[in-house]
This record gives C-alpha cells, sequence and structure tokens, in this order.
C-alpha cells in the first residue's frame, strides 16, 4: 500500500505506456478497452487534479474522486474539439493528445507533491488510506458525490458509444463522381445517335467528341478502421444497367476499398433508347445496406 502511495503517478506513467502499447501492438479489443477507457475517463483528470490540489487537505478522498472523472471528461472533450478543427479526429491522434497531456500532468503533480510535507500528500484514490483513524463523512455530501459519479459515468458511455458510431466504416465512406477532366462538372449530357447507336457525346458546354459511350469516373474513399467491398448498382430509366470498362469488358459491380484508401472506376455507359431527361441512378452498398440514403444522379438527353 505504501508503494501505492508514493508512487502512483509513476504507475500512471507506467499504464499510459501499456495503454500505447496496446493500440500499435495489435492487441485483442478487451485489453485495449481496459487501457483506453481509463486513459479518456480517469486518467488525465486525476493527474490534473493533483496538479490543481496537490494536498490530501484540499479534497476529500470521494471528492478527488469525482473532480477526477470530470477533469478527465472535460480534457477528453476538449481535446477531441481542438483535433476535430486542425489535425483530424482519429484514434491515434486522440490516443496521443490524450496520452501525452496525461504525462504532463503527471510530471507536474510529481513536482508539486514533492514541495508538500510527507503528511499532506495524498494517497491512490481507489485504495483506502492507511490511517486507522477515519474522519466521518458528510452524509449528504456522499449522496451528491454519488450522484455525480452516476451521471458523470453516463455522460462518459455516451460519449464512448459515440466514439464508436463515428468510426463505423460507412460513417467514413466518401462516393462520388467525377466529369471527363476529373472535376465535379462536364458530366455528359448529350448523346448523338445514328441509326439507334452513339456516334457523340457532348460534356457539359464542350463541343461534342466523336465516341460510342460516355465516359464517368466514379470515386469511393473508405476512412474507416476496415477493409470493405462495396457494391455499385446502377438504374437507368428505374432499370438494372451494367457498367463497361474501357476495354468493353463489363464491370460486375463490386469493388474491394482497404482501409484509409481512395478507389477510383474509369467506367462507361450509353443509352439503350433515345429520349430526354433519361435518368442515371448509380447506388453504393455496404453488404445488402446502402451506404447513402440517396443515390448519385445523372440526367441526360439524346438527338
Amino acid at each position: 500500500m505504501n508503494f501505492l502511495r508514493r508512487y502512483d503517478f509513476y504507475l500512471l506513467i507506467l499504464f499510459i505506456g501499456l495503454g500505447v502499447l496496446a493500440f500499435n501492438g495489435g492487441w485483442v479489443l478487451p485489453l485495449r478497452l481496459l487501457f483506453g477507457l481509463p486513459l479518456v475517463l480517469i486518467v488525465p483528470g486525476y493527474a490534473l487534479a493533483s496538479v490543481l490540489y496537490p494536498s490530501k487537505l484540499s479534497l476529500s478522498r470521494s471528492s478527488r474522486l469525482m473532480v477526477s472523472l470530470a477533469l478527465s471528461l472535460s480534457v477528453s472533450m476538449l481535446a477531441g474539439l481542438v483535433l476535430n478543427y486542425t489535425v483530424g479526429l482519429g484514434q491515434e491522434s486522440v490516443l496521443c493528445t490524450l496520452c501525452s497531456l496525461s504525462l504532463i500532468f503527471c510530471l507536474a503533480a510529481i513536482g508539486r507533491r514533492q514541495r508538500l510535507p510527507p503528511d499532506e500528500r495524498p494517497g491512490l484514490i481507489l485504495i483506502p488510506p492507511d490511517t486507522k483513524k477515519q474522519v466521518s463523512g458528510n452524509t449528504f455530501q456522499v449522496f451528491l458525490n454519488m450522484l455525480l459519479a452516476v451521471y458523470l459515468l453516463g455522460v462518459g458511455g455516451f460519449a464512448v458509444k459515440q466514439l464508436v458510431q463515428v468510426y463505423s466504416p460507412a460513417e467514413f465512406t466518401q462516393f462520388y463522381m467525377l466529369g471527363i477532366d476529373d472535376t465535379a462538372e462536364n458530366f455528359p449530357n448529350m448523346f448523338f445517335l445514328d441509326n439507334g447507336q452513339v456516334t457523340e457525346v457532348q460534356y457539359g458546354n464542350r463541343p461534342a467528341v466523336e465516341a460510342v459511350s460516355a465516359c464517368l469516373k466514379l470515386v469511393i474513399s473508405n476512412s474507416g478502421q476496415l477493409d470493405i467491398v462495396y457494391r455499385v448498382e446502377v438504374l437507368l430509366n428505374g432499370h438494372l444497367y451494367k457498367f463497361s470498362f474501357g476495354d468493353g469488358t463489363e464491370f460486375d459491380g463490386f469493388i474491394d476499398v482497404p482501409a484509409s484508401v481512395v478507389n477510383s472506376l474509369e467506367l462507361y455507359f450509353a443509352p439503350i433508347e433515345p429520349g430526354d431527361n433519361q435518368l442515371l441512378e448509380i447506388w453504393l452498398y455496404s453488404g445488402d445496406t446502402p451506404v447513402f440514403s440517396q443515390p448519385l444522379k445523372l440526367v441526360f438527353s439524346t438527338d
């Protein structure tokens, strides 16, 4: 017990190191959660509370626990807000930021505690005090601390749930269409037919070019944590349609996109029959579930 009381911050530093090792070493999910959740919910707040209130006379043991939880959630949320508007909110950036802040707070707390008399240095909040004489607690204060603990744990649980939802692969998918010059314009909007066969294609306001089909580029960006096999489904005027590649072979509709990779497909299509305001709809699926609630749409006519 005396070891834990004297070296609690050194144990926290060791815990932070194991957390980094668990993340970078690809440990199983339960072990990553074992180290990850305390790094969000307790470690930075415990160290920061010890910087702000170094003496055990400043806070009771239960109050120090509540302050540690509150400060941890505050630090984690502020760090996430800053990361979201700077380098980006990702698992690696969150881990590096919280570990760095926790280490800084631990070193600062060690420095502040060294200046205190030995009898004023607090012990680890999760172990009982080493004195047999206990100070009678305020029942109402203990009740308020319990309510605060339940509230903070609820907020922390909600934050973790939202974080898990953010890392859902579908939430990190981007799907868009590019025109003839690899920009979001100059899409094929007019086909010229001769005896029912396409002879020319017009892209936006550009002059028509000789072609038997129109070129589109579909781009899929998978910024999630897992490889995904996507399925592309195309509807032309409400009927299923198959894209073709440049060599004329048929596109089977499946594309494997590794994690954190952007894949693009150069595909070709042509109208089946003459008509104005024909509608091409392109859906993206992850398994049997549409990734987005609306398809990509392209309207074109023939002449």
